[in-house]
């Protein structure tokens, strides 16, 4: 979501109290440590079972009036978050974009396989922040994505530097994420299930999804296709996100952007000393690679005038084991695929030209199919910054 402060600092308040030792415990001074102590235990567990695939799924429906993306994660939505436009295209800033989010999500997947990898090798570490920016380029006169990857991992740890470009080198060949957006990835084209409804909506309804594409998204898409036939050349805005470390649980707060505006929360896995709080960043991965074609939806049928009664893009991931005796290879995503569910008054042959008009313009679907760069970098000592 980006998840509300309140709801947000709530969590936060019970990962560091129900999660931890009773009051009564000493406290540790190594809290991190410690944790990595239990975090190898679990690998060790994880090792000498037979490891099994992940099953993802994401769903993102376009909602009504607002156009805002609702992301539901898992089989049965029980993490949600909001992924929003800013004003000047018809959003409301409900949530972070789907490429802001892109961002915050590499940054703590990145964070956690630090995490996993230093307890493997036993790497003591006492504090650990990931700030991740990327800067976006235009592929093509359609096209622009989130490029020119990188990170900043600043670990507070008594090992030796040799040890932490070590440690660099194992999350990179390791790290699922890593591999999504640096290698090619063989996807599907987006099935599409439609179904078509009456040209003249009931004006009993209240206002839906086709008023929000013709007086709200039509308008905005068009103001922004003059602006780029202006010829005016637009300076891409360096996207950023930090992920922060809690010690004690291991849990990654995001703080999305420059200003930490929009704030998000990701879990370990469940056999990797996740509670259950929050989706794992891969799981997150694959949603936001699920809101971008559902926000290029709704740019597609602004532009082009088809009205959307309603909108929904669910994507299918298979995660292979991270640890487990019959293990041979780092965690990858397998058989990515996409599904929209649409419902509008459009004919057919209209639908699958609007789908085949998301697939070239949108920028996650493409970048996934692409291949990046990423670059990361070790300040050896504590995050500084604010």
């Amino acid at each position: 979501m980006s998840i509300a402060r309140p709801l947000f600092l709530a969590l936060t308040v019970l990962s560091t109290t129900l999660l931890l030792p009773p009051a009564s415990a000493a406290p540790s001074s190594t809290p991190l440590r410690d944790y990595l102590v239990e975090k190898k235990a679990a690998i060790q567990a994880q090792s000498a079972q037979d490891g099994v695939p992940t099953a993802i799924h994401t769903k993102v429906t376009a909602e009504s009036r607002s156009g805002v993306r609702r992301l539901r994660i898992g089989p049965t939505g029980t993490f949600q978050y909001l992924s929003d436009s800013g004003r000047d295209y018809a959003g409301y800033n409900l949530g972070a974009g789907s490429w802001d989010s892109l961002v915050g999500v590499l940054s703590s997947a990145i964070a956690d396989e630090y995490l996993v990898q230093a307890a493997a090798a036993n790497i003591p570490i006492d504090g650990l922040d990931v700030v991740f920016t990327s800067i976006p380029k235009r592929k093509s006169a359609n096209l622009s994505y989130p490029n020119n990857l990188s990170y900043v991992a600043y670990i507070d740890s008594p090992a030796t530097d040799a040890q932490l470009q070590a440690l660099k080198r194992s999350v990179h060949e390791q790290s699922s994420a890593i591999n999504l957006v640096t290698q090619a990835q063989p996807i599907s084209r987006i099935e599409v299930e439609y179904i078509q409804t009456p040209a003249t909506r009931d004006p009993n309804l209240p206002p839906g999804l086709r008023d929000f594409i013709t007086q709200e998204k039509r308008p905005a898409v068009l103001a922004k296709q003059r602006e780029a036939a202006s010829g005016t050349p637009a300076n891409p805005e360096t996207l950023v996100a930090r992920a922060h470390v809690e010690p004690h649980t291991g849990l990654r707060q995001v703080f999305i952007g420059k200003d930490g505006y929009h704030l998000q929360l990701h879990d370990s896995a469940p056999g990797l000393l996740g509670y259950g709080l929050a989706p794992t960043a891969e799981e997150h991965l694959i949603g936001v690679t699920t809101t971008c074609p559902t926000h290029i939806f709704e740019v597609q049928a602004g532009a082009r005038n088809v009205l959307l009664d309603s909108l929904e893009v669910t994507a299918d991931a298979d995660l292979s084991p991270r640890f487990g005796r019959n293990v041979s290879g780092p965690a990858r995503f397998h058989n990515i695929r996409y599904t929209a569910r649409i419902e509008s008054p459009a004919s057919e042959q209209e639908i699958l030209a609007l789908r085949d008009a998301v697939e070239e313009t949108c920028p996650l679907y493409n970048l996934v199919k692409d291949e990046q760069t990423l670059e990361g970098s070790i300040v050896h000592g504590a995050y500084k910054g604010s």
